[in-house]
C-alpha cells in the first residue's frame, strides 16, 4: 500500500469522548472502556470528507465523526487523511474536491534518479490558467450543443408565432443564428469566468493550498503530493491517467477519478521544460 512509512495519527473528538488512531489500523478508544475497537482497513465501508470533518462508516455498521476543529492543525489533517487514502480504494471514498490528487490513485513504487522533480508552492496563476483550460476542454461540445439548441428553438419560435416562412425564413435565420451564438458565448464567458475563481476556492477549502508541494515525472508515474507526507515512493501510474492538456504556464493531468495533477512550467529550468512536455506526451493523450 502506499504511504505505508508514515506514522500514525491521533485525533481526540471531545463530543463524543472518543480517541481515534488512524495508522496500519483504524482504531476508536472510548473513554469509558480500556479495551479499544481495532478495525482493517478492509472493515471500513465508507470514507468521507467535507468541509466539517471526516465521516467514517465501518462494516460492523458503526458510523464515526471527526469534526476538523479536532486537528491540531492543517498539516495533521492532511496526515491523517494520506493514511486513510492510502489505505483505501476510490470506491469507498466521498470527498471534496482539492488541488491535489486524493491519495488512494497512488502506488509504491522505486523512484529512478533520472526523473523530472522539483517543489513548489502553487499561485493564482498556475491554477486558473490550467483551470481555465480545463473548463473549456470539458464544455466545448455542450456549449456548442446548447447552441444549436437555441438556434432550433428561436428558429421554430419565429416560424411558428410569425408565420410567413416562405417569405420571412431569410430573415429567422441570421437571427436564430445569432441567438444560438449569443448564447453560446455567454455560456463560454461565464464557465470562464467561474473557472477564474478556481484557486481561490481552494485556498478557502483546501488545506493543501497552500502547502509547499512535491512535482515528480517518472517512467512509473507522476505525482503531486505535499511535501509534509511526501515519502520518495508513491506515484499515480500513468494507467491511471485519463488525458492531459497543455498552456502557456501549467501542464495539466486528469486522471480517470476526474482529479486533477497541476504542473507549473516555471518550477523546471527553461532548457527542461520541452523535455518535461514531451514526455508526458509520450505517456498519455493529449487533448
Amino acid at each position: 500500500m502506499a504511504f505505508d512509512s508514515l506514522k500514525g495519527e491521533r485525533i481526540y473528538v471531545s463530543q463524543s469522548e472518543r480517541m481515534f488512531l488512524a495508522g496500519d489500523y483504524f482504531s476508536v478508544f472510548r473513554n469509558d472502556s480500556e479495551i479499544p475497537h481495532i478495525y482493517e482497513w478492509t472493515e471500513v465501508k465508507s470514507y468521507s470528507e467535507q468541509q466539517g470533518g471526516f465521516t467514517i462508516v465501518t462494516d460492523d455498521g458503526e458510523s464515526y465523526s471527526i469534526p476538523r476543529m479536532c486537528f491540531s492543525d492543517p498539516r495533521q489533517i492532511i496526515r491523517f487523511r494520506t493514511i486513510a487514502e492510502g489505505q483505501l480504494s476510490g470506491a469507498k471514498c466521498r470527498l471534496t474536491q482539492r488541488i491535489l490528487p486524493p491519495k488512494y490513485n497512488y502506488s509504491a513504487v522505486d523512484i529512478p534518479e533520472q526523473s523530472f522533480s522539483s517543489t513548489c508552492n502553487y499561485n493564482e496563476k498556475d491554477i486558473n490558467s490550467g483551470s481555465v483550460a480545463h473548463m473549456h476542454s470539458r464544455t466545448a461540445k455542450i456549449v456548442f450543443l446548447i447552441a444549436i439548441i437555441v438556434f432550433i428553438l428561436v428558429f421554430a419560435a419565429l416560424t411558428i408565432f410569425r408565420g410567413e416562412f416562405e417569405t420571412s425564413w431569410y430573415y429567422y435565420l441570421p437571427i436564430s443564428a445569432f441567438s444560438g451564438i449569443g448564447v453560446g458565448v455567454a455560456v463560454y464567458l461565464i464557465s470562464s469566468v467561474i473557472a477564474r475563481f478556481r484557486f481561490a476556492d481552494f485556498v478557502k477549502h483546501d488545506v493543501s493550498a497552500l502547502e509547499e508541494t512535491v512535482i515528480v515525472v517518472a517512467h512509473a508515474g507522476f505525482a503531486s503530493i505535499e511535501k509534509c507526507v511526501y515519502t520518495g515512493m508513491e506515484l499515480i501510474p500513468w494507467s491511471q491517467a485519463d488525458y492531459y492538456f497543455e498552456t502557456k504556464t501549467t501542464i495539466v493531468i486528469t486522471c480517470k477519478d476526474k482529479s486533477v495533477c497541476w504542473i507549473p512550467k516555471r518550477i523546471f529550468p527553461k532548457n527542461v521544460q520541452s523535455d518535461v512536455s514531451s514526455f508526458i506526451a509520450s505517456r498519455v493523450t493529449a487533448r
